[in-house]
């Protein structure tokens, strides 16, 4: 089978990573009866070490990106060409909207929480303004991602019944394929991004993330003060950018390790150097945080929302995300209780079974593409 890979549109978040591992996976003999034409945005080129890849493997590099207007009509006349020259028997935008339209059958994946979740909580943080220009954003997508695919790759029910509504099409031109922790995560000497050493008696905290508004993390400004009038020793770490956390959490320091964005190859260390993954999140379709922290051994403090509930099950402990006392309260009670930690990490590793792997994930991605393609 002749396949088109497109990661054009990728520029920033947990789609390259994504992206990265699904190509990796594909590069294992199992897959050399394969044709595969990757179309690489920078940021995943940066990902991949092409020279590593088999011949069945053919790369077409891109400097600028779909999804920006003032580069769209270049690149998408290179896109029209490279395809009409392939010929594909299909074409796998690995997350959409694309913001071109392949001649071929298009399948194209989806994890916009924005779009599926309209009258999310998130919305009332942004500014009025910001709000009506998201609100526009999410139309001027949903256009593309109806005009543009045949049928839809997402990570979760919750989603799948969401975006039905959303594009207004059948459950049956959606797919779920789980999505899951990175390969590295298995990897017994991952490398080593030291913490400070942690204080005896300390609880801490781990969230990886950059500062977007739906994380919440500005949350901790009211739960810090909270927390300090108990007996609880606690600190959080935070891998968000040094302008945020200057202008957040400045008087918070004693109380915060932020170590900045991190290259996703250190996550396992971080998390190893911590008690628990705090995760005050308002809007998600997946995060890959849940699937990690449950692979570290971590227990997790997390949003009591459909999407968190879906992914985690039992083996977290949930919050309300809006109410400060209640994150304290339950960040208080596993800190202070060994057997809930204990039974939600035992809990996490009965529901990592259920998780797709990457090799599973890969494996059920060809195998739907290759159905689609003899329909």
């Amino acid at each position: 089978m002749k396949i088109i890979i497109n990661t054009t549109n990728l520029r920033w978040g947990g789609g390259i990573q994504s992206a990265s591992s699904l190509l990796n996976e594909w590069n294992l003999n199992d897959y050399l009866n394969h044709e595969f034409y990757v179309f690489l945005s920078p940021a995943v080129q940066k990902e991949l070490a092409e020279v590593s890849f088999h011949s069945n493997f053919h790369f077409f590099n891109f400097n600028g990106s779909p999804a920006s207007l003032k580069h769209r009509k270049q690149i998408n006349e290179k896109l029209d060409l490279l395809e009409q020259e392939i010929a594909p028997d299909i074409v796998y935008t690995i997350f959409g909207p694309a913001y071109w339209q392949p001649k071929n059958f298009h399948v194209e994946g989806f994890a916009l929480g924005w779009i599926t979740n309209p009258e999310s909580i998130a919305y009332r943080k942004l500014p009025l303004l910001n709000r009506f220009k998201k609100k526009l954003e999410n139309r001027y997508k949903i256009l593309h991602l109806k005009r543009e695919a045949d049928h839809y790759i997402v990570e979760t029910n919750d989603v799948k019944e969401k975006l039905s509504k959303v594009l207004k099409i059948t459950r049956e031109k959606i797919t779920v394929i789980g999505n899951t922790y990175n390969t590295f995560f298995d990897n017994p000497e991952f490398p080593h991004l030291a913490l400070p050493p942690k204080k005896d008696g300390v609880f801490r905290m781990i969230t990886i993330s950059h500062f977007y508004v739906h994380k919440n993390l500005d949350i901790l400004q009211k739960v810090i003060p909270i927390l300090n009038k108990s007996n609880l020793k606690f600190e959080f770490v935070l891998t968000i950018d040094d302008n945020n956390f200057r202008k957040h959490f400045s008087e918070f320091k004693e109380y915060i390790i932020n170590v900045g964005p991190v290259d996703s190859k250190y996550c396992p260390s971080l998390y190893q150097q911590s008690d628990a993954l705090f995760l005050p999140t308002l809007l998600e379709s997946f995060t890959a945080s849940y699937p990690e922290a449950i692979r570290m051994g971590l227990p997790i403090l997390t949003s009591n929302y459909s999407f968190a509930r879906e992914i985690c099950q039992d083996a977290a402990l949930y919050f309300d995300p809006l109410n400060p006392n209640d994150i304290a309260q339950k960040i208080i009670l596993l800190a202070s209780d060994s057997k809930i930690k204990d039974d939600l990490v035992r809990r996490g590793k009965r529901i990592l079974k259920a998780f797709e792997t990457p090799e599973s994930r890969a494996k059920k991605t060809l195998a739907l593409l290759e159905t689609i393609k003899n329909r």
